[in-house]
């Protein structure tokens, strides 16, 4: 992540789906010691509004500090809007072993190849993406936060987390990460 401000603001933005419209600087009157001074105000997707103020000896820089104190003032009133990707991304491979598993546990497909091709429609990006549009239009409170402006890995992505945290415990006893420990270890060959 960038080390300016209003960088990290825009990519923060950007991470959303949201364009650049979403922030919104305006200049503030020239107040001594310094030359400049700027205000954004930050409107996300789901009617939330930050705003932050700061003066620098530029206008670059009074939009900088403008950006650092909506940034932090983020991080107090709206953590949830800093994702770790990271973490949802291994949210998300635990939802496709969902859908995995969903489809070959299936009395619907008979066949590995039946199975097979389903899986290819219901894991593509293209499909998820499209299932995530139809919660949003839904009003899915998981998605509000989300600009349409979001990508299709991204969208497909938060989709499959939210199916890990929607139907994991309901479908994954508690003593599964010792059960599939054990598989695992039952798969390790002994050293030649």
């Amino acid at each position: 992540m960038s080390e300016n401000a209003k960088n990290q603001l825009q990519e923060l933005l950007q991470s959303l789906g949201c364009d650049k419209n979403c922030a919104d600087f305006q200049p503030l009157p020239p107040a001594p010691p310094y030359l400049h001074g700027s205000t954004v105000t930050v409107t996300f997707p789901d009617g939330r509004s930050v705003q932050g103020t700061g003066r620098g000896n530029g206008k670059s820089d009074a939009e900088i500090a403008a950006s650092q104190a909506a940034l932090e003032q983020m991080h107090i009133d709206h953590a949830d809007l800093f994702m770790d990707w990271n973490e949802v991304s291994v949210k998300a491979q635990l939802g496709d072993a969902l859908i995995k598993l969903g489809v070959y546990l299936s009395k619907e497909f008979m066949t590995a190849e039946d199975k097979s091709k389903r899986l290819q429609t219901l894991e593509s990006d293209k499909h998820l993406a499209k299932i995530f549009d139809q919660w949003k239009d839904n009003r899915d409170p998981d998605l509000t936060i989300w600009e349409p402006y979001l990508g299709e890995k991204r969208k497909a992505t938060l989709v499959e987390a939210l199916l890990w945290r929607r139907f994991g415990t309901q479908v994954i006893s508690v003593t599964a990460p010792q059960q599939l420990q054990s598989l695992l270890e039952s798969l390790v060959l002994p050293p030649d």
